[in-house]
């Protein structure tokens, strides 16, 4: 299959996966907070947090090990591909054994000593992080797979699997509305099951169908190879710990000035992010192997030309149904959720704008990973991402709303795109004045006035699930026909043209 008509089939397939991931989250948070409780619900989101904070390390490893595994097959080298692929799942386990040990001496202080949380809830808590240190390991474990089936781009197989791990877990809230016992601790456990299970299900099928994922353990004898892999992983897990500020220490901030209620609506704002980004990085995820394989076969222009089409489309996707959203929050939460936690809605709308920004030069990144020379660019990123913590706690401590930390991280990707953009010119080779002119320019355009049409519409009319649907028809086809004549090129267009009519004419026929 052309490499081309690869990346539209594995589109429509993590598509597909996204909208039964989709519904089955809007379905499972609505079920969980109100089979949790906000109070419960925060805690368990607040603990969530602190074992995310310690597996910057897993994220890392994850990324490097994707990188070498694509660059591999862009060679098409098998025999470096079996060794790469032994020597990450190595370290994968030692990273992994690593994190449990942190998770169960920061976690457990961080619990009993910093975090503001009820005497009666304290041993519930404890547990909860006990159970997610194990389901953090069993994602540690499959990351060398997933990044397998990646590399490989077999999409169909990586979206079936966490289908089969999302329905799990919905059937696990299910059985938690009519659980009499503890439910705090059965939703983890819930957790850990289905993570553990998709952790199997990944093996097996990478054993039955790659090669390089069938290992004889060993000494690893390739230094070189070993400093390779953990050196780029170095600059990874520099800029991850810097994201720890930027994310998940943002709710133990929050915590600490405004108890574990402000955690349950911070908590629902991630949630309404990671839908809507899913919306995008299936783009990326498809793309990604493809840029990184067209550096390994040293063909950077195709590298360049794929990086800035992953830009461009990635930001569509996410605006197209983040606009209507952010615009039609209030009402949104209120038809989902009927119980709103307070500032619910305000962080909301700030992490979607700071998503958008991010989305905006997001194909850069992945242009300067495949070249490998990422030192500075997660020097940069980390050392940025790393301020937002203590300038949130100046802010927060001088009295300032707990929105002012969000806006501290929607001024701070701002930056980022810009320090992207200049790092791409000085590494890739990218026009910065072109990219400003055909990616920057038409998004500020087409977003400035779909907006504007939405807003005009809310100011008209008063709140209800009428005006909720025009707000999304408005805003959505002002969008379409302005990414139309603004925002795609002419060969996109030519291409859209021919595949509309080569599909038509299979239906006729």
């Amino acid at each position: 299959m052309k490499s081309g008509n690869r990346v539209i089939l594995n589109t429509a397939i993590l598509y597909a996966k996204m909208a039964i991931s989709i519904s089955v989250g809007l379905i499972s948070t609505r079920l969980t907070l109100e089979a949790l409780g906000i109070e419960d619900y925060g805690i368990f989101n607040l603990v969530a947090g602190i074992v995310s904070m310690l597996t910057f390390l897993n994220t890392s490893l994850a990324a490097s090990t994707q990188r070498f595994l694509s660059f591999a097959l862009g060679q098409g080298s098998s025999e470096y591909l079996c060794k790469i692929f032994y020597y990450s799942l190595v370290l994968h386990l030692f990273i992994g054994l690593c994190v449990i040990a942190l998770i169960e001496t920061i976690g457990i202080y961080c619990i009993q000593h910093v975090l503001t949380i009820e005497p009666t809830k304290l041993s519930n808590t404890l547990t909860i992080l006990h159970l997610l240190s194990g389901s953090i390991f069993f994602s540690i474990m499959s990351v060398p797979y997933i990044a397998v089936l990646v590399s490989r781009e077999n999409m169909f197989l990586l979206s079936l699997i966490e289908i089969v791990e999302i329905m799990l877990k919905l059937l696990g809230v299910l059985y938690l509305s009519h659980y009499n016992g503890n439910r705090l601790i059965l939703y983890s456990v819930v957790i850990v099951c289905a993570t553990f299970l998709s952790l199997i299900l990944r093996i097996i099928m990478c054993w039955r169908k790659y090669p390089e994922t069938t290992v004889a353990f060993g000494p690893l004898k390739d230094k070189p190879l070993l400093w390779e892999l953990t050196s780029f992983a170095g600059w990874y897990t520099f800029a991850s710990v810097g994201s720890i500020g930027r994310f998940q220490g943002i709710p133990i901030l929050l915590n600490v000035f405004f108890g574990v209620i402000v955690n349950a609506a911070y908590g629902i704002a991630n949630q309404v992010n990671g839908l809507m980004q899913s919306f995008a990085t299936a783009i990326l995820q498809s793309i990604r192997p493809q840029i990184i394989k067209s550096e390994g076969a040293s063909d950077r222009e195709r590298a360049q030309k794929l990086s800035q089409i992953a830009c461009r489309y990635m930001f569509y996707l996410c605006a197209f149904f983040s606009i209507p959203l952010m615009i039609e929050m209030p009402c949104v939460l209120h038809l989902w959720l009927k119980e709103t936690p307070e500032y619910s809605v305000g962080f909301c709308r700030l992490i979607l704008a700071s998503t958008l920004l991010y989305m905006i030069t997001c194909g850069l990144t992945v242009a300067i990973d495949a070249t490998g020379h990422i030192k500075w660019m997660y020097i940069v990123m980390g050392c940025l991402h790393f301020l937002n913590l203590p300038v949130g706690y100046v802010l927060l401590k001088s009295g300032m709303s707990a929105y002012s930390i969000l806006w501290v991280i929607v001024i701070e990707e701002l930056i980022c795109m810009c320090v992207r953009i200049y790092l791409a010119h000085r590494i890739v080779n990218i026009n910065p004045h072109r990219f400003l002119k055909q990616i920057v320019g038409p998004i500020v355009a087409i977003t400035t006035v779909t907006s504007a049409i939405g807003l005009f519409i809310t100011h008209y009319m008063e709140t209800s699930v009428l005006r909720l649907a025009l707000t999304c028809i408005a805003c959505g086809s002002t969008f379409i026909v302005l990414c139309w004549f603004w925002g795609m090129e002419r060969t996109e267009k030519q291409k859209v043209i021919f595949t509309a009519g080569t599909l038509k004419a299979k239906l006729i026929r």
